[in-house]
């Protein structure tokens, strides 16, 4: 039974708990008056988190690398750029609820901050490992000896070394560091509270990447790591110097331990094989020694362990291959699932996850209606394993692809087959896929569309010049101040993503007196971009009271034009946000 403490709370780890919740990269620990450990704060962490500004001052003991404190301004810095939509690229774009988006994903993750802050159940990611081979985000991230002296400090202004350098390693891994530090920053955010991260990794980064999500998530959000076996024990690997290396790892985290949702999956008692079965030989040797019926049928029961009970979690046999469909010796190189079987070009794209891993993953932590992100998504095989999964229990989970479109080598067979970046490859595997798993599947509905976005500059021109900079025709721009080869729909998303509105969702276009109309998720937002609108499109608009309302700036030729507007909305719709771009 709990005592009553008797005693007022103490606020200041209240407050310590709840900026623990915010950032827990800035709680660690102090010793109090009573010489106890208890949580602290790292007020220069803190502010640093609060900067998009590389702060001066001294650093404790952490985990650190040269370029950290840039990491943190860069993940909190604001940009001016957009997503462009690109219907032609789609499959189901008018219906869809998927999205594969090709750029940067560090600048993409920026872009979805607002519109789906909370909102992704699980995020799986398979980043370049570090491995020093030219792989798509500059795989090899090692800074040169000069880079890393002159950036830690180990050199003066003439160029002496101030003191001897005995991290020969290290210039190594501070740029990937610092490329993964920002961007798991801006994907936590996005994770809602019962959410969970799975990443890929191998041994070159393994003890970083822990490091830095201990960092990110806190400590006590780390679930697993998980082993995934890599290969057969065979060929050039049985020639290694020492123990051989057959596997790689996923580090598994929680958003919140407290509100993780884990799916535990069982292998009912009577779906267990017998490790010894009963046949007429068997029943002639145990005769033969000494052992009748009734002896017979317990040592059989002892051997078959048929005392365990009724189930077991299917996580104590991870690699169990004769009950769970997870087999992880399975390699993709020995099955079906080979990309360039699917796509039926002659190459192999090193590094491709197997889809019962991915499956199982997805089993373990999604429900009916969850969104899945993977910023590294490569050949997609995430939004083919969730289709898959769609498919098989009638949910409607709905994936965000991101990829930079990394060109294929000219000289390559899939360069060869068309395929000129990796997005082109995700795409028609995404495709493809739909397509078999719906022949594999007759009469089971499963969203195999995705709407495709490009990365690209803000759609507005850029007008920051100081007063004797400006010319007359920078003051006619200025009129209209929207690039030029910018259209409805590109004006649209963006204003989705400014508001915070996710860009997944159905929309219509209609003509009202000339006018183009766009009406989004049913009134979420109704936009018109048209110029010199008339008094009785904007009534109309507003007799639709929808919750957002958008219009071109430059589609009011005066002050006194926008007060109208504005007026208009006060009478017919008094809770519509109005705005203009």
């Amino acid at each position: 039974m709990d005592k009553l403490k008797m005693q007022t709370p103490d606020l200041a780890q209240t407050n310590i708990e709840k900026l623990a919740a915010l950032f827990p990269a800035c709680i660690t620990e102090a010793r109090g008056e009573d010489g106890r450990l208890k949580k602290a704060v790292n007020f220069d962490l803190l502010r640093q988190m609060l900067s998009d500004e590389v702060l001066e001052g001294g650093e404790a003991y952490e985990f650190t690398w040269v370029g950290k404190k840039a990491a943190f301004a860069e993940a909190n810095k604001s940009i001016r750029k957009t997503l462009r939509p690109c219907p032609a690229e789609s499959t189901d774009w008018d219906s869809t609820e998927n999205l594969y988006i090709e750029g940067d994903n560090l600048e993409v993750l920026k872009l979805l901050q607002e519109s789906y802050l909370g909102k992704v159940k699980m995020i799986y990611i398979d980043p370049p490992y570090n491995t020093g081979s030219d792989f798509i985000y500059q795989d090899d991230f090692a800074m040169s000896r000069r880079e890393y002296s002159e950036e830690s400090g180990h050199v003066d202004s003439n160029g002496d070394r101030m003191f001897r350098n005995t991290d020969s390693n290290g210039r190594f891994h501070s740029d990937w560091c610092s490329m993964m530090y920002s961007r798991l920053l801006l994907a936590r955010n996005l994770l809602s509270d019962d959410g969970s991260i799975f990443i890929s990794i191998d041994f070159n980064e393994m003890a970083s990447l822990r490091k830095i999500m201990d960092e990110v998530f806190g400590p006590k959000n780390f679930q697993r790591e998980i082993i995934w076996r890599i290969g057969w024990l065979s060929g050039y690997k049985t020639t290694a110097p020492n123990f051989i290396r057959n596997h790689d790892t996923i580090l598994f985290y929680s958003k919140n331990s407290a509100e993780l949702d884990f799916i535990k999956k069982y292998i009912e008692n009577q779906d267990f094989k017998p490790l010894v079965k009963k046949d007429k030989a068997l029943t002639a040797k145990l005769s033969s020694l000494g052992l009748d019926a009734k002896g017979q049928k317990e040592l059989l029961h002892f051997i078959n362990h048929e005392n365990r009970p009724e189930r077991y979690p299917m996580e104590d046999t991870w690699n169990a291959n004769e009950y769970d469909d997870l087999n992880s010796i399975a390699i993709v190189s020995f099955s079906g699932e080979k990309i360039s079987k699917l796509l039926e070009i002659g190459q192999d794209f090193k590094g491709q996850k197997s889809l019962g891993l991915m499956l199982r993953l997805l089993e373990s932590v999604t429900r009916p209606g969850d969104i899945i992100l993977d910023f590294f998504s490569g050949t997609a095989t995430t939004a083919h394993a969730v289709m898959q999964l769609n498919a098989k229990d009638g949910g409607n989970r709905k994936f965000i692809m991101v990829q930079l479109p990394e060109p294929c080598g000219e000289n390559s067979e899939a360069y060869k087959s068309g395929y000129q970046t990796i997005c082109d490859i995700g795409k028609e595997r995404i495709r493809r896929a739909a397509d078999k798993i719906a022949a594999d599947n007759p009469g089971c509905k499963f969203d195999g569309g995705f709407r495709v976005f490009k990365l690209d500059d803000t759609n507005m021109t850029d007008v920051y010049y100081s007063a004797g900079e400006y010319t007359q025709a920078m003051l006619d721009q200025m009129v209209d101040n929207i690039k030029p080869d910018r259209t409805d729909l590109d004006l649209l998303f963006s204003c989705l993503l400014d508001w915070g509105l996710p860009i997944s969702m159905p929309y219509t276009s209609e003509q009202l007196e000339g006018c183009t109309v766009h009406t989004y998720n049913g009134g979420d937002l109704i936009a018109c971009f048209s110029e010199n609108i008339p008094d009785a499109v904007i009534r109309e608009i507003a007799k639709r009271q929808p919750l957002r309302a958008v219009f071109r700036d430059s589609s009011f030729a005066n002050s006194p034009a926008k007060i109208n507007v504005g007026e208009i909305f006060k009478m017919l719709a008094p809770h519509t946000s109005v705005k203009v771009i």
